[in-house]
C-alpha cells in the first residue's frame, strides 16, 4: 500500500508538470511575474509619452525645429525630451508616475553623453529594419506602430507595440521584440502575434467584457505587450480583463487590471 501510494503522488506530480508543458507551478508564477513587472515598464514608458506629445503638441513654437523625441528612464523617472535640428534638447518633461510630470524644463541644453548614445543605438537598430527579409515589419492602416527601447545588463530591448486613435478599440498584436548588444548590434528578434488582432466595440456589440486571443505555438505565454496594450485601451471597450490561449501549454493566462495579476487555467 505504501509503494501504491508513493506511485499515485509521484504520477500526480508528473502529470501537473506534463500538463504544464513541463512548467512547474512555481515555474509558471514566477515567470508571470517577471511579465508582470516588463509590462508595467513598458506602460510607464507609454503612458509618459502620451502625455509628452499632448504637453508638446500644445507648444506650436517647438514644432517649428523638432526632429524627434527621446523617452528614457533615469531613476525612479521616465524622462521625455523634445529634439531640435541642432541635436539640442529644446524641451524636457519628467514623470514620476502616470498622472501627471513631476518636472518641466524649457531651457535649451545640450544632449548628455547618455542620451546621446540612447539616440545612437536606437538609430542603428531601425537602420537594420531596411532589410525586409530579415526583419519583415508589417504596418497596418491607422495602428502605427510605437518603440521603446530599454536598456538591460547586456544591452538593449527594443520593442513595437500597436496604437491607433480609433475609438473603442484595443490593438493588440503587430507586436516585435528586438534584442541588440550594446553597441545596438540585433542579436535575436520575435514577433508575439501572427498579425493584428485589435478588439474594436460596435453598435451591435457596445461592450466587450471579455476579450480573449490566441498566441503563436512558439510564443506560450501571454506577453508584456498584450498587457501594456490592454491597460492603454481597455477603458474604451468596457473590458476589466482579458485571456490569452497558449497552444503550446494548452491553457489560458487571464489578466486582470484591478489586481494586476495574470491567472492561469487550464
Amino acid at each position: 500500500m505504501k509503494n501504491m501510494l508513493s506511485l499515485i503522488v509521484v504520477l500526480s506530480s508528473w502529470l501537473a508538470v506534463y500538463s504544464q508543458g513541463s512548467y512547474t507551478e512555481i515555474e509558471l508564477k514566477l515567470k508571470c511575474d517577471s511579465i508582470i513587472e516588463e509590462s508595467n515598464t513598458l506602460y510607464r514608458y507609454e503612458t509618459a509619452a502620451w502625455n509628452f506629445t499632448d504637453m508638446f503638441l500644445a507648444k506650436p513654437e517647438l514644432m517649428e525645429t523638432i526632429r524627434g523625441v527621446l523617452t528614457y528612464q533615469q531613476g525612479d523617472t521616465i524622462k521625455c525630451l523634445v529634439i531640435d535640428d541642432q541635436s539640442q534638447c529644446t524641451y524636457e518633461v519628467s514623470f514620476l508616475n502616470e498622472s501627471a510630470p513631476c518636472s518641466e524644463v524649457t531651457t535649451y541644453r545640450s544632449l548628455s553623453e547618455y542620451e546621446m548614445n540612447l539616440i545612437k543605438v536606437r538609430e542603428k537598430i531601425r537602420s537594420a529594419f531596411t532589410d525586409e527579409k530579415e526583419y519583415p515589419i508589417y504596418s497596418y492602416k491607422d495602428y502605427p506602430l510605437n518603440w521603446i527601447l530599454i536598456p538591460f545588463k547586456d544591452g538593449y530591448k527594443f520593442y513595437a507595440i500597436s496604437g491607433t486613435s480609433k475609438g473603442g478599440v484595443i490593438p493588440f498584436g503587430n507586436d516585435y521584440l528586438f534584442i541588440a548588444d550594446k553597441e545596438g548590434k540585433i542579436q535575436s528578434w520575435k514577433k508575439f502575434h501572427s498579425g493584428l488582432l485589435p478588439v474594436e466595440v460596435t453598435e451591435q456589440m457596445p461592450m466587450i467584457a471579455f476579450p480573449i486571443h490566441s498566441h503563436l505555438k512558439k510564443e506560450p505565454f501571454i506577453s508584456a505587450t498584450d498587457i501594456c496594450t490592454f491597460r492603454l485601451y481597455y477603458n474604451q471597450t468596457g473590458s476589466t480583463k482579458f485571456a490569452v490561449y497558449s497552444p503550446a501549454l494548452s491553457m489560458y493566462f487571464v489578466y486582470e487590471i484591478a489586481t494586476n495579476t495574470i491567472r492561469q487555467k487550464i
